[in-house]
């Protein structure tokens, strides 16, 4: 339909889609010599052109990347205009944005790989970093903020190269789009707290635009999911987030930090800059960062047809190909993925939300210790633990006291605090998942011979748990992570949905029945001691039928 027709200097050969306001043709421009130069053509659409604020923004555009040169961020050719309204040449580039990538890793049932991830971040921070300092050619300051990080506006070509693309609503110094005060623009999901109020922005709001992907390629679900734009803009302004390491344990501790640091709601405890923030993912993936090759291999690996659909059109301006081919090759590009990222699930937002409550408690007291100040609830603990201790030593000699205090110690360490209402910040450390030392794992013990079990999940297990010695029950705690999510059965009783987390099972040698999406039952041995906590991290594929 578009084939030979001529938009300016350039060539068509096939549309690749259109908006609501405009739209994209792949083409080319010829020369002397066999010369030939592919780009991407965006044009305004004829109903936009009267729109006077998306032909400021469409100019806006092309002033502002024209003038950039840095190899992660798609270059602007040409602007121009004929009858058929404005138009822009672009950098053609062969590749997938991110959500095609997580779409064809959802397919293949596969996680997008944690090195790929940290070097796109890497990458894009680093085509922000060029951005939010740019300097004019006449040597003016002139910094830019892109304002819609997201998915869709990041390409990894077939090569292997980042790519940031569309700058459409880029703020610059001395921008002919000036945004009215409370205009909010961007994609909802991937905003920053301070572009969601409105308020003035600086490069960390991006910063924090990264942060989202970041969290969301780690973990493989939307972070701020909602029914409505509205709902997503109240979770960035609200909703506590989990950390990657806690949702996911072989993330280490500090990935999860720098994607953490990156999500925080006051703009000071950001990372100044883009190149900042790039550091430190090189530093906390220590040396596990795919490069272009690798990443090239990936493409490779996931796009092999819509590869050779790209081949096809552009051999076409060479060739006279049959309408069949070119009609089949388009289809192939324009493909729809389907859904990207599934929202995060609730009950295991719940799980995350009571360990963090539970550490955030730990560390202000950590904090408060450090600075030589007792903090009111472990002081008024502790008054209370050694009046309790004056007590036994008079009624029941040194013997009480000793069991007492190793009962309160244990209860210092495990109790989580009733009233966190004020306790919603987010931890500056993830909440470590290490097995009790043996101190505590003995206190505990101490603790069960003489008091009520107070642990939460008591009541699942109390059918299950045998009786040993002295008619105390015998059981150890479970804790299980898998690749997906799984049901899980114990003597045909359901114990829930994976991650169980420290869940307490009888002792001894313990068959657990899981069911995943695929519905096969796959069998699960585990030895479960007491007073041993037990944690799994496993695959379920790898485990074998019944």
């Amino acid at each position: 339909m578009h084939r030979g027709e001529r938009i300016g200097k350039y060539e068509v050969l096939t549309q690749l889609t259109v908006g609501g306001m405009a739209e994209l043709f792949l083409g080319y421009t010829s020369g002397p010599g066999g010369f030939r130069k592919y780009v991407v053509i965006k044009r305004i659409l004829p109903d936009a052109r009267s729109n006077d604020q998306f032909v400021r923004m469409f100019l806006d555009e092309a002033r502002i990347t024209a003038a950039f040169n840095h190899p992660n961020i798609a270059q602007v050719f040409d602007l121009g205009e004929e009858d058929d309204g404005l138009y822009l040449a672009m950098e053609f580039i062969g590749g997938q944005n991110l959500n095609q990538v997580t779409s064809a890793c959802l397919k293949k049932r596969q996680p997008v790989p944690l090195a790929f991830t940290l070097s796109v971040a890497r990458d894009v921070c680093l085509a922000l970093h060029y951005a939010h300092t740019f300097t004019s050619p006449g040597g003016e300051a002139s910094p830019v903020i892109h304002r819609d990080v997201a998915q869709k506006n990041i390409m990894v070509t077939y090569d292997g190269t980042v790519k940031l693309l569309d700058f459409g609503i880029a703020k610059a110094k001395n921008s002919l789009e000036r945004t009215h005060v409370g205009t909010v623009k961007g994609t909802t999901g991937y905003m920053s707290p301070e572009q969601v109020r409105g308020d003035p922005l600086d490069g960390r709001s991006d910063l924090f635009s990264v942060g989202v992907v970041l969290h969301e390629l780690i973990t493989g679900e939307r972070l701020f999911a909602g029914k409505t734009e509205r709902d997503e803009m109240v979770k960035i302004l609200e909703e506590a987030i989990p950390w990657p390491s806690v949702l996911l344990p072989h993330i280490s501790e500090d990935i999860s930090r720098v994607v953490m640091r990156s999500l925080e709601r006051n703009v000071d405890r950001r990372y100044a800059s883009g190149r900042d923030m790039a550091r430190a993912i090189e530093k906390a993936a220590g040396g596990k960062l795919m490069d272009a090759e690798q990443r090239a291999a990936l493409m490779k690996g996931l796009f092999a047809e819509r590869m050779a659909a790209t081949r096809s059109l552009l051999e076409s301006a060479d060739v006279t190909t049959s309408s069949q081919v070119l009609a089949s090759a388009k289809r192939a590009l324009q493909k729809d993925d389907g859904p990207y990222l599934p929202e995060r699930k609730a009950d295991t937002l719940s799980v995350v939300e009571a360990r963090k409550k539970a550490e955030i408690a730990k560390l202000r007291a950590e904090e408060s210790t450090s600075a030589d100040t007792a903090p009111p609830v472990k002081r008024a603990k502790l008054g209370a633990v050694w009046a309790l201790l004056v007590l036994v030593l008079m009624l029941s000699g040194a013997y009480g006291a000793f069991q007492l205090t190793r009962l309160l110690e244990a209860e210092e360490e495990q109790t989580v605090p009733k009233d966190l209402g004020a306790m919603v910040a987010i931890p500056i450390r993830p909440p470590p998942f290490a097995v009790p030392d043996a101190g505590v794992t003995q206190a505990v013990a101490v603790k069960e011979k003489g008091t009520r079990d107070r642990d939460t999940q008591r009541d699942t297990s109390r059918d299950t748990e045998p009786r040993t010695g002295r008619g105390k029950r015998g059981k150890g705690e479970v804790t299980l992570f898998l690749d997906e999510s799984a049901e899980v059965f114990l003597n045909n009783k359901s114990l829930g949905r994976t991650p169980l987390v420290k869940r307490a099972l009888p002792v001894g040698p313990t068959e657990l029945i899981l069911v995943g999406a695929d519905k096969k039952r796959r069998v699960l041995a585990v030895p479960v001691e007491a007073g041993k906590p037990v944690r799994l991290n496993l695959k379920l594929s790898d485990l074998p039928g019944r």
